[in-house]
């Protein structure tokens, strides 16, 4: 049961993620500090973040 919602969770954190990544990815790099993000270090920090979340979800599998 807790592993269902455990899944659930990171089910939902990957989507919110990839729709980041994907945020990110559109931003303009002419000026990648004009609209205060770093566009490569926000996309490290994505990726980073679902590293983490496999690394989970292998747990929780296995």
């Amino acid at each position: 049961m807790a592993s269902d919602r455990m899944m659930q969770a990171i089910g939902t954190l990957e989507r919110a993620i990839s729709r980041l990544e994907q945020n990110v990815a559109s931003l303009p790099e002419a000026a990648p500090h004009a609209n205060g993000v770093d566009q490569t270090a926000a996309l490290a920090a994505l990726q980073s973040l679902d590293a983490l979340i496999g690394e989970l979800r292998e747990r929780t599998d296995g």
